[in-house]
């Protein structure tokens, strides 16, 4: 404040003066991170003509799942000349891929459609590198598995060389194996299970790639999954009634809740291991099978959700039967943050499943969750402080304690704040990070008060008077049960113009107000005692003898 009025009465070039040093050097400073920069583009030499951008294949078979997704969208539109291209026919000559490639095509359709099928879509790379983790060679990706009668080979896709740049394909080592397979699978059941079944004008008739028939047992066995889930979650629900009607009630509840999404992921895990045993058209299992899996991911992030929201509500429940409402308050919004976590972690799974890029979603995501945590860095600061805070339990609501210079009565731990009632009656908040930080003394879990009072004597009290006086006081208070152990009673010395007798004890009692009163009714006996002896104490009287007043107040 001072500063600043004797900068306010200097003159305007005084001022400028004062002023340009600083900022010379927020100038220099703030130039310090684009110098690099400026440097480089100063020395760096005239820019060439801008490069053409890289080649796109045209059939998106950039990546395996891409190289996937496009086949089966060929085959459903009856398109094998186009199907053909995602297929590897280099070791074919030149004047027979146009037709072996169709037929391959077609051949690969039959064997997916006789209980092959692709990998889940989220589990199959959408990267131009494929997947580097696994066993395989860098170059090849396992994207599925095709079957013939009871062998089942992988579907193997492998990177190429083109026009465009490195591509994806269906494997050579996979399409050597079709005819092989396509002829051990062809009196497979498999294959004519629907065929017996269904009429023909229902196998005939295509709908988005598919037949009639093909859809409508998928339908069927969707409803079939559900009823049967549907069942098998009554049963257990009976069996828990039953074997938990006189005691568990709380797992039985929790088990109640889970019942509508265990009901919806069940029959999703059911059609999806189903539906491949049926000879069901690819085609129709691709498409019915992207629904599935979001009804698949609903039904996980449903029953996760519940299972958060059962668990919790139990602790919940029993932090405030035993009165720690305010770690019920820490649970409450922990159990809030992890239901919110399973929500994005839920979305972005079913947007991945659709075949959305997430990459960058998720990368926004991290860089917007850094910005919210550096913007509520003081309040996170101050949720994990009440975390530890109540974890270990320094002090509870309604305790007297000394934090730091402030001292009061706690009245309430918050998840930001903890609020402090001082002796004048006045109202504390200090955050938690702060309350954390600073000492801490508890009053109110004393088990024993300090009892230590100064008899001091007149110096010309005689040594026989002096002696009589310490063994009635022993025998005083060795008889006072409220002392847990005898006190000691001593003559610390000969002073200038006293003779100091030290009593030092603790005294048993529940609190405060009660360790006054037995220091009351102790004290005048000590008086009458004196009293009794003639003895005289050294002036001034009052402060000689009994404890000093106490900068500790009253715990209540």
């Amino acid at each position: 404040m001072i500063r600043r009025l004797v900068f306010s009465r200097l003159p305007a070039a005084a001022r400028w003066r004062a002023v340009l040093p600083s900022l010379a050097f927020l100038a220099f400073l703030l130039c310090l991170p684009v110098a690099p920069a400026i440097s480089q583009a100063l020395t760096a030499p005239a820019p060439a003509e801008e490069e053409a951008p890289a080649p796109v294949d045209p059939y998106g078979r950039g990546t395996p799942e891409g190289t996937v997704a496009g086949f089966v969208d060929a085959i459903a539109n009856q398109d094998y000349e186009r199907a053909s291209v995602y297929l590897n026919l280099e070791d074919i000559p030149r004047s027979r891929r146009h037709k072996r490639g169709q037929a391959l095509a077609r051949q690969l359709q039959t064997l997916l459609d006789r209980g092959g099928q692709f990998l889940p879509r989220a589990t199959i790379s959408n990267t131009a590198t494929g997947h580097l983790d696994d066993e395989l060679d860098p170059k090849v990706d396992q994207v599925g598995t095709i079957r013939g009668g009871k062998e089942s080979v992988p579907l193997l896709v492998e990177q190429v060389d083109s026009e465009t740049g490195p591509i994806w394909v269906i494997a050579a080592e996979t399409l050597d194996a079709v005819p092989d397979l396509l002829a051990e699978g062809e009196n497979s059941d498999a294959a004519t299970l629907l065929e017996r079944w269904l009429p023909e004008p229902f196998l005939k008739t295509d709908v988005l790639g598919a037949p009639v028939g093909h859809w409508l047992a998928l339908f069927g066995l969707t409803l079939l999954s559900y009823l049967a889930s549907w069942l098998l979650i009554a049963i257990g629900l009976q069996i828990d009634a039953w074997w938990y009607r006189r005691r568990h009630r709380e797992a039985r509840s929790v088990f109640s809740t889970l019942a509508p999404p265990l009901r919806l992921w069940i029959a999703a895990v059911a059609v999806t291991f189903i539906a491949p045993r049926l000879g069901l058209s690819i085609v129709a299992r691709e498409l019915f099978g992207r629904v599935i899996q979001v009804v698949a991911w609903i039904a996980f992030a449903w029953l996760a959700w519940r299972v958060i929201d059962a668990i919790g509500g139990v602790i919940i429940r029993r932090l405030q039967q035993r009165g720690t409402g305010q770690i019920a308050s820490i649970a409450a919004f922990i159990r809030r943050l992890i239901k919110a976590v399973i929500v994005v972690i839920g979305i972005i799974a079913i947007f991945d499943t659709l075949g959305y890029d997430m990459t960058a979603g998720i990368a926004a995501l991290g860089v917007g969750g850094l910005a919210l945590a550096l913007g509520a860095q003081k309040l996170i600061e101050n949720l994990v402080a009440s975390v530890t805070i109540l974890a270990d339990q320094p002090v509870r609501v309604g305790e007297f304690c000394k934090v730091g210079d402030t001292m009061g009565t706690i009245e309430e731990l918050g998840i930001r704040s903890t609020k402090i009632r001082t002796l004048d009656q006045t109202l504390v908040v200090i955050p938690n990070s702060d309350f954390a930080a600073k000492q801490i003394e508890n009053y109110s879990r004393r088990g024993q008060f300090w009892f230590h009072p100064m008899i001091n004597l007149h110096q010309e009290t005689s040594p026989e008077q002096v002696r009589l006086l310490l063994e009635r006081l022993r025998t005083l208070l060795a008889k006072d049960s409220r002392f847990p152990e005898p006190p000691r009673v001593r003559l610390l010395g000969v002073g200038n113009d006293r003779l100091p007798i030290e009593i030092f004890s603790y005294v048993l009692v529940p609190d405060y107000d009660a360790f006054l009163a037995v220091q009351e009714e102790v004290t005048l006996q000590i008086l009458d005692l004196v009293a009794e002896l003639g003895l005289r104490l050294a002036p001034p009287t009052f402060s000689s003898l009994g404890p000093a007043p106490s900068s500790r107040p009253p715990a209540g």
